[in-house]
């Protein structure tokens, strides 16, 4: 087992999984967002990235997770429409690690 996992949509993140990495698509027919990406969680993962249109939809358990040390959790954009969710978690990742907005426009 891998300790990065990657979540999203099939055509999103298919290219991952050559890199040695766990791939978990979701799909919208097959089951409760919230479970499958609990189920993700609990298999203790160092890494979890995710595509930000999955992102929106378990912001809630993300933010959760931002308290705790590990997993850390990278939101990426997807294709296709985009909310800024990835640029928003980056910002707010750098912040907290550095202490200052570096992304501000002066």
């Amino acid at each position: 087992m891998s300790s990065i996992a990657v979540l999203g949509e099939e055509r999103n993140i298919l290219g991952f999984r050559p890199f040695g990495v766990d791939v978990y698509f979701y799909h919208e027919d097959n089951e409760n967002i919230d479970v499958w990406f609990n189920s993700v969680v609990k298999k203790d993962y160092k890494l979890i990235i995710i595509t930000e249109n999955i992102a929106v939809k378990v912001k809630e358990q993300i933010d959760v997770l931002w308290e705790k040390e590990l997993p850390v959790v990278l939101t990426i954009r997807g294709l296709g429409e985009t909310s800024r969710v990835a640029y928003e978690h980056l910002r707010s990742l750098v912040i907290k690690a550095i202490g200052t907005d570096i992304f501000k426009e002066t």
